[in-house]
């Protein structure tokens, strides 16, 4: 079995270091009463707290990854293999499997490898979660694969939760019975941008740390080594399909809004499934490495490489808060888009009452937007040649939106950037690139703005 020369490889195998042995060093491993090889740069810590991307570096946890690779080879489900091989051979644990998502085998037992107590490669570490192993150094690969699956597990409950919420709330009835004074027919590239939108999880925007670094190391590490999936787009068929299957000229209602909802929420699971079946999914015999100059480049080692994922894990609620607000504001902005809002910002001096700003403005149905007053309304922007509609119709409660806690300044200043306030189409990939971590994707709101005094 592999087990039975881990703990030489554990010595021997290590890309890049030095290894010190015992007064035994000369003597077959078989023949040692306590074999005991001492790395240059020992695992001294283990704690919860210890676990981290700086330590990793520290005790030199690449090199022993790339040893392993080069000495066993790369499989598809390269975590289950390299735990089920670095668990003791008096003691195996062949079950670890993070592959779906609500797994309860996504962990190791704990004090799993009875020798730690006395091997010295283990001084100080016992008790700890490094103690499972053959060697102290495969604590740190597989917490990092048990963070990489938590924090895809968490997305994955968040998109529902954020979901749940914005039903429980009631708040697509809201925005459809305040904003649409009476149905209009939706046009046919209406709510095309959503399947881009659910293609490499919700866009969170910047504003959760955690959570743009953790999806960005995801999106690295898949198209570094799978090509298949470099047009992300093409993943999600189900919505297509689903998309495909409403009637484009339904009236938009709420329950029309309802079920792209739903489709978003099993979309992104199925888009997260879809990760998770490449980085966990079935398992396949070991593939060795013909040459090692390209261990750096396998999908086995840039899933851990740095300790990617020791330090980022993004909350569940967290990201539920952030995914809510911005499924917010994708309703929003589609029923905005299917009405034919614009929106004219008039720039005519109001004369407010003492100790009373902007009661003027919202007395003509507009909210202060800088020195003018921001009025939304349906088709008020000729299309033609850009004048203002004096007489446009209004929704029934434009209000709504601010009750709702939609930043409206937010909204508009993201409609102005669109291609200078003329509508545009909104710019995902760089938002799921990470690239943009603003709290919104260019143009997610398109509605045309037009700034004059009136």
């Amino acid at each position: 079995m592999l087990r039975s020369v881990l703990v030489s490889v554990a010595a021997a195998a290590l890309v890049g270091a030095q290894v010190a042995v015992n007064d035994t060093s000369e003597l077959p491993l078989t023949e040692r009463d306590t074999p005991c090889f001492v790395s240059t740069t020992p695992v001294t810590a283990c704690g919860s707290g210890d676990l981290t991307k700086a330590n990793w570096d520290a005790f030199g946890i690449d090199n022993f990854l790339a040893g392993f690779i080069n000495q066993f080879g790369t499989s598809d489900n390269f975590p289950k293999f390299f735990v089920s091989q670095d668990t003791p051979t008096e003691n195996p644990f062949d079950n670890f499997d993070c592959s779906t998502f609500g797994s309860t085998t996504c962990t190791v037992p704990t004090l799993n490898n009875p020798d730690a107590a006395t091997n010295c490669v283990f001084n100080g570490l016992q008790g700890t979660f490094c103690a499972n192993f053959i060697g102290p150094e495969a604590g740190f690969i597989v917490q990092n694969y048990i963070n990489l699956w938590q924090g895809l597990q968490n997305h994955h409950d968040a998109i529902q939760d954020a979901a749940d919420a914005i039903i429980k709330a009631n708040f697509i009835n809201t925005m459809v019975s305040a904003l649409a004074p009476k149905k209009e027919p939706i046009g046919p590239a209406v709510f095309s941008l959503i399947v881009d939108l659910v293609t490499d999880i919700l866009p969170i925007g910047g504003e959760i740390k955690a959570a743009t670094t953790f999806m960005k190391k995801i999106r690295l590490i898949i198209k570094a080594t799978k090509s298949d999936l470099e047009d992300d787009s093409k993943d999600i068929v189900s919505i297509i399909q689903d998309n495909e299957a409403i009637d484009q000229e339904v009236s938009a209602t709420e329950d029309q809004l309802t079920q792209q909802l739903a489709n978003m929420v099993t979309g992104t699971q199925s888009r997260l499934q879809n990760i998770l079946n490449q980085i966990f999914g079935a398992n396949k015999d070991p593939q060795l490495i013909a040459d090692a100059s390209t261990i750096g480049s396998t999908f086995a080692f840039l899933n851990a490489y740095h300790g990617v994922f020791l330090d980022d894990v993004p909350q569940r609620a967290d990201l539920a808060a952030q995914m809510q607000k911005q499924l917010q504001n994708w309703i929003v902005s589609s029923v905005l888009s299917t009405m034919g809002y614009d929106v004219t910002i008039d720039t005519t001096p109001l004369e407010d009452p003492p100790g009373q700003p902007g009661v003027v403005c919202r007395a003509e149905n507009g909210f202060t937007a800088g020195a003018g007053c921001a009025l939304f309304r349906i088709n008020g922007i000729d299309h033609n040649n850009g004048d203002v509609i004096d007489n446009a119709q209004q929704g029934n409660n434009i209000f709504a939106l601010q009750d709702a806690g939609m930043d409206i300044n937010a909204m508009i200043a993201n409609a102005q950037a669109c291609n200078g306030g003329g509508g545009g189409t909104v710019d995902f990939e760089t938002f799921l690139d990470m690239d943009n971590t603003d709290a919104l994707p260019s143009c997610m709101f398109n509605f045309r703005v037009k700034v004059v005094a009136l």
